[in-house]
């Protein structure tokens, strides 16, 4: 018996080097908005949501805390002349589908701490903003500029990309998503 501990420990030991020597930051880590993210990062979440930020206040911020529900993302940045006003809406679609759809808005470069607060959810929904100074998040998920909506399935799947302005579409994207059709 403790000859085969030994021995699967001599042999942990023999390979950590070679593991580490194998990652080179491409199939076996998945990069991020914040850089690397090991693979470990669990399996139930999908490759999508394996990425870190900050918030626009600086806290770190981990997307795999989305997982297992859709996950709305709206881009906005400081020379957007409707994101104020659609900060509203998005705030909106945050109280209709509390419970059932995380809602993360998403600062682009110079937007310092966002339009967080400008529009609150009122009914107990919840809007995280993140900090996306490098365009990171937004070359991510293919958002084209500001004032953009992507939707996310439970599977991480994009579902729905369109502007600020068409939210009768993304409503409707909305409610068959979560069963409101």
């Amino acid at each position: 018996m403790r000859s085969g501990i030994a021995a699967a420990a001599l042999l942990a030991a023999l390979c950590a080097p070679l593991a580490a020597c194998t990652s080179n930051g491409g199939a076996s880590a998945l990069q991020g908005a914040a850089g690397p993210q090991p693979e470990s990062a669990g399996s139930a979440v999908p490759p999508a949501l394996r990425f870190s930020a900050k918030t626009v206040d600086g806290a770190a911020f981990d997307a795999a805390s989305l997982a297992g529900k859709p996950v709305l993302l709206w881009f906005y940045g400081p020379t957007c002349d409707e994101c104020p006003a659609q900060a509203f809406e998005t705030a909106a679609l945050a109280d209709r589908h509390v419970g059932r759809v995380h809602v993360v808005a998403v600062a682009g470069p110079g937007a310092g701490s966002g339009l967080q607060g400008f529009a609150d959810p009122a009914a107990g929904g919840s809007v995280t903003h993140l900090a996306d100074e490098r365009h990171a998040l937004r070359d991510r998920f293919h958002a084209g500029g500001v004032n953009t909506y992507v939707l996310l399935d439970e599977h991480g799947d994009n579902v729905y990309r369109g502007s600020g302005a068409d939210t009768g579409s993304l409503d409707r994207e909305l409610d068959a998503l979560v069963g409101d059709a």
